[in-house]
């Protein structure tokens, strides 16, 4: 038993100390082969992730430039729409106003045209009532008088007959 003992020792210390030298040749056949490639990746990750952060990056100040300009360009728009309000509603009073007048003045107009057509029917119309009253006169001062009146006697009657109708 005690051979075995010592054999299991020495196997023991025999076992740790090639688990440690394997474990070492290893680590050392990593570092060749699998440690800087596995360096090398994950530096070109980090190096895209960068990139892409500072794509990002010019990209939001991209967007905020555009949305600054379209800000902007709204409020250009915006003044632009209330300028254009405000000059047709401008254009609108003054258009109002010009109808009216226009209105009031076309009112005037056919007033006076048709006081004057009314004054020429009652001159008209005076007239025809003249030669109608003159040729009344002369059939009635005829039958008074029972005689014809000649054309100036009957012109003098009808003059002061119509006299006395102006009065």
């Amino acid at each position: 038993m005690t051979a075995n003992l010592v054999l299991g020792e020495i196997t023991a210390l025999g076992d740790t100390i090639v688990t440690l030298l394997s474990f070492l040749i290893l680590m050392a056949l990593i570092k060749k082969f699998a440690w800087h490639p596995l360096m090398k990746v994950l530096t070109d990750r980090e190096e895209m992730i960068n990139a892409n952060i500072d794509k990002a990056e010019v990209a939001r100040e991209k967007a905020e430039k555009q949305k600054a300009a379209a800000d902007a360009q709204l409020k250009e728009v915006t003044a632009k729409a209330n300028d254009i309000l405000t000059r047709a509603q401008v254009e609108g009073t003054e258009m109002q106003q010009r109808i009216i007048t226009e209105a009031k003045e076309d009112a005037i107009r056919i007033k006076v045209l048709t006081q004057k057509e009314i004054e020429l029917e009652r001159k008209q119309s005076l007239e025809s009532l003249r030669s109608e009253v003159g040729a009344l006169s002369v059939d009635i001062a005829g039958k008074i008088i029972d005689r014809e009146i000649n054309q100036r006697d009957q012109n003098t009657l009808i003059e002061k007959f119509i006299e006395g109708l102006d009065e």
